[in-house]
């Protein structure tokens, strides 16, 4: 826990910080996408919450060159974080999180799931297959948070929030390590453990035990390479139909993406036991280890 007087020295600290920072030339590599921060009610400084966003946002943005995404505000919410489908009157996608004060992990934790929206590029299309998306968001809070924590040992935002690194990844060991759920999906296989939830997951995308639970195994095939990340851009090329299926939503991604992604797209696939047309032939998946 940090101390009232070492939390005071940062906010004090905070300009002179970043000004060494940026003549660094580290933290600030690469530049976040325009966006804003509107601080009324986090009871926190907009510059730290900006601070806290940029850390956390670069980890996923460096990833995704060329990218071109709407300007974005990011306000405070009540009613768990969000991220809204109609623009504000300034035409900016609204991100709200639900958190406040000083408490940095939850700030990183849900910047990193909203921006993974943005980056998917969410639409209003059928929601049937919506818990995917929100699977690969929770992954991305993960992986966030454990390469903030990496980060911060040498290049943190402010030199006095080095010491936080612990609190990040601790933050992360234990979201994972309550996702109990996740063993079912080691002794039974990916495929199995969606099909026997399929309906919570169509019903409610957000049911944290289960996509909590598969974003714990996506972690490891992000972490081996992060370079797949850029895939996310094209999971929703297009408005998903009524009445979508899992297979026609991964093959729809798989045709989207460049060449250089498609494998990735069929490891995913097979690890649910989907086969996914490859040049006018469907491919049967294999049974990729979960290791």
């Amino acid at each position: 826990m940090m101390s009232r007087r070492t939390l005071v020295t940062w906010l004090m600290a905070w300009p002179l910080a970043l000004v060494a920072a940026q003549k660094a030339g580290k933290y600030a590599d690469p530049p976040m996408p325009k966006y804003r921060v509107d601080a009324a009610l986090f009871n926190a400084g907009a510059a730290d919450i900006k601070a806290v966003c940029d850390s956390a946002g670069r980890e996923l943005w460096r990833f995704f060159p060329g990218l071109k995404i709407k300007p974005f505000v990011v306000t405070h919410g009540r009613q768990g974080p969000i991220t809204l489908f109609e623009p504000n009157a300034q035409g900016e996608i609204v991100v709200r999180l639900d958190t406040g004060g000083t408490y940095w992990c939850q700030y990183s934790y849900q910047f990193a799931h909203e921006f993974c929206h943005i980056l998917c590029a969410f639409d209003k299309g059928d929601p049937g297959n919506k818990w995917f998306e929100e699977t690969i968001c929770e992954t991305a809070s993960l992986f966030v948070m454990r390469a903030m924590a990496k980060a911060w040992k040498s290049d943190p935002p402010f030199p006095h929030w080095r010491d936080y690194r612990d609190e990040l990844r601790n933050y992360t060991d234990d979201v994972i390590a309550r996702h109990s759920r996740v063993c079912e999906i080691y002794e039974q296989g990916l495929g199995a453990f969606y099909r026997a939830h399929k309906a919570e997951l169509e019903k409610d995308p957000c049911k944290r035990d289960l996509n909590g639970a598969m974003a714990v195994v996506f972690l490891n095939l992000f972490e081996q390479d992060s370079d797949r990340w850029e895939a996310v851009r094209w999971l929703n090329s297009s408005p998903s139909p009524k009445g979508e299926t899992f297979g026609d939503y991964l093959q729809k991604w798989h045709s989207a993406v460049p060449d250089g992604h498609k494998a990735f797209v069929r490891q995913v696939a097979g690890l649910y036991g989907v086969p996914i047309r490859s040049g006018g032939r469907a491919q049967t998946p294999s049974s990729p280890s979960l290791k």
